[in-house]
C-alpha cells in the first residue's frame, strides 16, 4: 500500500499484528463468499460435464433411434458353380438396403480406350512439331507440340496437363531398335468416353484396347452401364463388378453390426448412471455429500431414464415390447447388463420389431397414405384419418375429435396444437370417406433422444441449461459481491492504519512532552539542592 505505517515505534505495541488480526475479522464475509463461489463453480463445472456425457451419450442414441439406422445389412455373393472361385463382384450396403436376393450375371466388364504409339529410341526422342487433336467423349482437345516439347517425353507431359480425360504413360516393349512407346489411355470407362485422334500430325497411333460398356443380367433384366461401380439398380446397394460370372447377391441383416450399435448404447448409458451415482453420494457417518446431491433437475433425469428403460413400449406389433424381453436388463446399481444369447436370439427371431422397439415408426393402413415422417412436438399415438370436403382431418383414434390437416396438393401435416402437430403424411386421394389411420410409435432410443434434446439443445432452454445459467448467474453474483467488500475492506485498511499510524505520533509527542517536563522538573531539583 502506498500510505506510510509505523507500527509500535513509540506504543511497544505489535500494532502489524493488531491490524493483520482486525482485518482477518473483517475479512470473513469475504471468506465465506469466496468459499460459496467456490462450491457454486465446482458444482458449475461438474453440470458442464454431465451437460458433455449426456451429449455423448445422444450421439449414441441417434445410432438407433430410426429404423434406417438401426438396421444394417450386409451384401454376400454365392458363384452359381461351386468350381468358380472368381470373384464375381464385391458388395457394399447402407441403411437404405432391404433383405432379399437378386440373380446376377455378369457378361462383360466396363473398359476404357488405350492407345499405343510407334516406337523410340529414348524418352529423349524427337517428335515432329504440330497440332495434336484428342478426342475423348466427343470433347475434342488440341495440343500443341513447338520447340519447348518436341520430345516423347514432352509430349506426356503436354498430354498430362491438357485436362482431358486421359494418362499418358510410357511402354518399354524390349525390342533391340526404339523400344519406347507412348501408351495413351481413358481415364473413364465406357463407350461415352471413348478415346480417339482427330489430326495427329506429329505421332501415329493404334487403338489396342477399344471403350467398352459393362454388360449385365439383374432378375433376367439385361443392364448396360459405362462404369464398373453400380450404385443405382438395388437400392441402397453400391456393386463393384470384377470379372464375367454368375451367381445370387443375398442382401440380409447384420446382426453382428446391430448387436455391436446395440452394446455401444449400453456402455454408454451405464458410463452415464455411474458418474451420476457418483456425484449423488451420501456418506450417512460423515454426511459428506456429491456436488449432485439432491438436485431436483438430475433427480428427474435418473427417473425419466429408469421408467424409459423399465417400461413397455406401446403401439409395437410382434412379441417383443420390452428391453427386458430382449436380454437387456437393469442391475442392483442401476446400470443395465445384456444377456447375449437372449439378445442374439431375439434379433434372430424377428429383427424388425426389435429395430421398432428402439427406433421411432410410423405406418398406415390405407395404402394411399403414405408416413412422411414427425417433429418434435408430434405425439406417438395412433390418429383416424378422413378426408371431408377435399380437406384431410386427424383426430386421436376413437375419440372422434377431427381438426383439418395442414398443407397443399398431396402433403399435408397435422394441425399446430393438437397430438399430431408436425405429423407429415402423403395421400393419394382427396375423395371424401374414411382412410383408416397413421399409428406413430416412440421406441426406446427416440424416447431418450427427445428427453436429451431438451436436456441439452441451448436453444430450447430446458432444466439442464437453466441450471448452468442459474449457476453462471449466482457465480457472477457472488463475485460482484466479494469485490465490493474487498473495496470496503481496502477502504477500512487504509483508515486502520491511518489511526495506529496517529496513535504512535501522539504517544511519541506525548514521550517527548514527558522528556521534556522531567528535564525540567530535574533542573528544579538541582536549583533548589
Amino acid at each position: 500500500m502506498a500510505e506510510s505505517f509505523i507500527s509500535g515505534i513509540n506504543s511497544n505495541l505489535d500494532t502489524a499484528d493488531i491490524v493483520n488480526k482486525l482485518l482477518q475479522l473483517q475479512r470473513r464475509p469475504i471468506d465465506q463468499l469466496e468459499a460459496k463461489a467456490d462450491l457454486e463453480a465446482e458444482k458449475l463445472l461438474t453440470f458442464q460435464d454431465l451437460q458433455s456425457r449426456l451429449q455423448t451419450f445422444k450421439s449414441l442414441v441417434t445410432t438407433l433411434n430410426s429404423e434406417s439406422k438401426f438396421l444394417s445389412t450386409q451384401g454376400a455373393f454365392a458363384n452359381n458353380s461351386a468350381l468358380d472361385n472368381n470373384q464375381v463382384v464385391t458388395i457394399d450396403t447402407t441403411s437404405q438396403a432391404a433383405s432379399g436376393t437378386f440373380s446376377l450375371t455378369i457378361n462383360s466388364l466396363a473398359r476404357e480406350s488405350k492407345l499405343v504409339s510407334e516406337g523410340f529410341s529414348s524418352t529423349s526422342g524427337a517428335v515432329t512439331i504440330g497440332t495434336m487433336e484428342i478426342i475423348v467423349g466427343g470433347v475434342t482437345t488440341s495440343i500443341t507440340i513447338d520447340s519447348s516439347n518436341n520430345t516423347l517425353d514432352g509430349v506426356r507431359l503436354a498430354i498430362n496437363n491438357s485436362g482431358a480425360d486421359i494418362k499418358a504413360s510410357f511402354l518399354n516393349d524390349g525390342s533391340a531398335t526404339n523400344p519406347l512407346r507412348l501408351v495413351i489411355s481413358g481415364t473413364k470407362t465406357g463407350i461415352d468416353n471413348s478415346v480417339s485422334f482427330g489430326t495427329s500430325g506429329t505421332l501415329t497411333f493404334t487403338e489396342t484396347q477399344a471403350a467398352q460398356n459393362a454388360s449385365l443380367t439383374l432378375d433376367g433384366i439385361t443392364i448396360t452401364k459405362s462404369s464398373n461401380t453400380v450404385t443405382d439398380i438395388i437400392a441402397g446397394t453400391t456393386l463393384k463388378l470384377q470379372s464375367a460370372g454368375s451367381g445370387t447377391i443375398t442382401l440380409s441383416s447384420d446382426i453382428d453390426a446391430v448387436k455391436e450399435k446395440i452394446s455401444s448404447f449400453v456402455d454408454g448409458y451405464n458410463e452415464l448412471v455411474t458418474f451420476i451415482k457418483e456425484q449423488q453420494f451420501l456418506d450417512p457417518d460423515t454426511f459428506e455429500t456429491g456436488l449432485l446431491f439432491g438436485n431436483f433437475t438430475v433427480q428427474n433425469l435418473q427417473q425419466t431414464l429408469r421408467n424409459i428403460f423399465s417400461s413397455r413400449v406401446e403401439g409395437l406389433s410382434g412379441d417383443f415390447n420390452s428391453l427386458s424381453q430382449i436380454g437387456i436388463r437393469s442391475q442392483a446399481d442401476g446400470t443395465l447388463e445384456i444377456d447375449d444369447g437372449d439378445l442374439t436370439e431375439a434379433l434372430t427371431s424377428d429383427i424388425g420389431n426389435i429395430a421398432r422397439l428402439f427406433a421411432s415408426k410410423g405406418r398406415t393402413t390405407d395404402s394411399d397414405v403414405t408416413f412422411i415422417g414427425f417433429t418434435s412436438v408430434t405425439l406417438s399415438n395412433t390418429y383416424d384419418l378422413r378426408v371431408s370436403g377435399g380437406v384431410p382431418q386427424l383426430s386421436v383414434a376413437g375419440q372422434n375429435q377431427f381438426t383439418d390437416a395442414v398443407g397443399s396438393g398431396n402433403f399435408f401435416s397435422g394441425a399446430v396444437g393438437t397430438p399430431a402437430e408436425g405429423l407429415n403424411f402423403r395421400i393419394g386421394s382427396l375423395t371424401n370417406g374414411s382412410f383408416g389411420t397413421i399409428t406413430l410409435s416412440f421406441g426406446v432410443g427416440e424416447l431418450i433422444n427427445q428427453m436429451l434434446t431438451k436436456l441439452t439443445d441451448k436453444s430450447l432452454n430446458g432444466p439442464l441449461i437453466t441450471e448452468i445459467d442459474t449457476f453462471t448467474s449466482t457465480i457472477n453474483e457472488l463475485d460482484e459481491q466479494i469485490i465490493a467488500l474487498e473495496s470496503r475492506l481496502e477502504v477500512f485498511e487504509i483508515d486502520l492504519r491511518k489511526r495506529f499510524t496517529n496513535l504512535e505520533i501522539i504517544i511519541g509527542r506525548l514521550n517527548s512532552q514527558k522528556d521534556a517536563f522531567e528535564s525540567a522538573l530535574g533542573g528544579l531539583k538541582n536549583l533548589f539542592k
